[in-house]
């Protein structure tokens, strides 16, 4: 299973989202896209796994869709493959146990990679842009109708972007990157790593993909996969009530075949 394959059945697995690949990949809402490697092994379906590339959108389509911007409670993911990353630290502070503040602090991680294809996953302060109302988009696309045919295709529902983002994979079986910068504050668990955080990459044994410690990252997207002939021209004296599935959600369960 290649890398990028791995990669995207970790993360929906183990966070239930659809992965953006490569993280920060400039995708949109309303984006058309196809899945070129989308498949996990010789006999499983296509599926949105691994790198996407953009066919269309539905701007060029001239389908007009209102869309929203909102936080997602200020989440943030913090994650690492299970039993093949191991990380340590260590805190540098001149600032004495006594003192009310929180100073800020130089902070040096280790992060151990026992495995190809392990992943190390720090995505803060995430917000999501969607498309408003799915059901009048399908009466818009309807009304548009061209005749096209977009099988294995999919629409670009929603977009999940961190404020900030480091992100990497192994791609060999034992390697380690030492990471080092500057965090504001120190709790007795350890530093409060937030998005004013500054990180650099002091060294690294192995080789690796890395998404270096950057501002508003794309990580995950939501997908309605289209029917192959959504865009077939149709008879226009059709109820547009009659007309169903033409958009049809993409379910995580189904990447983990």
């Amino acid at each position: 299973m290649s890398l990028q394959i791995k990669y995207s059945k970790e993360i929906a697995k183990e966070l239930g989202k659809v992965a953006v690949y490569l993280p920060g990949e400039l995708i949109e809402v309303g984006d058309i896209i196809t899945f070129p490697n989308g498949k996990g092994g010789i006999f499983s379906k296509e599926a949105p796994l691994g790198v996407f590339t953009k066919i269309s959108s539905l701007n060029n389509l001239n389908v007009e869709y209102s869309t929203q911007s909102k936080p997602e409670a200020k989440h943030s993911y913090k994650f690492s493959s299970e039993s093949s990353v191991s990380r340590s630290s260590s805190i540098n502070s001149e600032v004495g146990l006594s003192s009310n503040a929180l100073p800020n602090a130089d902070i040096e991680v280790v992060l151990q990679f026992t495995s190809e294809g392990s992943i190390y996953f720090h995505a803060l302060d995430c917000y999501k842009t969607q498309i408003n109302d799915i059901a009048s988009l399908e009466n818009e696309i309807i009304s548009k109708s061209q005749v096209l045919i977009w099988e294995n295709t999919y629409l670009v529902t929603s977009v999940t972007y961190a404020s900030k983002a480091l992100i990497m994979q192994s791609r060999s079986k034992n390697s380690e990157i030492t990471l080092s910068g500057n965090v504001n504050g120190i709790k007795t668990s350890g530093a409060n790593i937030g998005t004013d955080a500054e990180f650099n990459i002091k060294s690294q044994n192995g080789d690796f993909f890395i998404k270096d410690w950057s501002n508003n990252v794309s990580i995950f997207m939501e997908l309605m996969k289209f029917d192959k002939q959504i865009f077939q021209a149709i008879n226009r004296n059709l109820n547009p009530k009659q007309i169903q599935g033409r958009l049809t959600p993409v379910d995580i369960n189904s990447l983990l075949i």
